[in-house]
């Protein structure tokens, strides 16, 4: 593994168990390198954080891709496709990233370019499931701004650690809301 990755690799590690607070120390001892071994690859903590969202997203893209090209049934597609969830960051914990956009605003602002890009897919499938009656005719630019808009709260609010729900947990809540709304009499329970 190459440097590069083995410090993003161990840093989002040190993210897990300190959130925001890990230092550059921190992934210098994990490694058992010099810090100005680290500064040889990243010119700052927030240099290596955007590198962390870039390998993260690049992740999550693949996952996507992955699921678009299975067998699953529309529907399901859909789900996956705007919650996908790459296994080693399932067990990261995003509520700590709630002080993101107040400590490192150019990292915030990463994170909300890739929650916005990318959407090419879930509108292709959303138009398709219109198409097919899956799903009733609404505006695609409504649900992408719910769904990015939610998830940026998420990230930037401290109401998921208060509620004592997980990020994935959270994910899970809002795709069922959006894809069954809150009435009940309407479930297929």
């Amino acid at each position: 593994m190459e440097l590069r990755e083995l410090i993003i690799e161990n840093a989002v590690a040190l993210f897990q168990t300190h959130g925001l607070r890990f230092t550059m120390q921190d992934v210098a001892r994990r490694l058992h390198i010099a810090k100005k071994t680290i500064y040889a690859c990243f010119e700052s903590k927030q240099d290596l954080l955007c590198a962390m969202l870039d390998d993260g997203f690049a992740s999550i893209q693949a996952d996507k891709r992955a699921v678009l090209e299975s067998d699953l049934p529309l529907i399901e597609k859909l789900r996956k496709t705007m919650i996908a969830m790459p296994v080693q960051y399932q067990i990261l914990d995003f509520r700590m990233l709630n002080e993101l956009d107040e400590k490192y605003p150019a990292v915030y602002a990463r994170l909300v370019e890739h929650l916005e890009d990318n959407w090419e897919p879930v509108t292709a499938l959303i138009e398709q499931g219109i198409e097919e009656g899956l799903i009733r005719p609404v505006p695609v630019a409504i649900v992408r701004q719910i769904f990015t808009a939610s998830i940026e709260s998420f990230l930037s609010s401290d109401t998921l650690r208060k509620e004592n729900i997980s990020y994935s947990e959270a994910l899970e809540q809002l795709m069922d809301i959006i894809m069954l709304g809150i009435r009940e009499d309407i479930h297929d329970h």
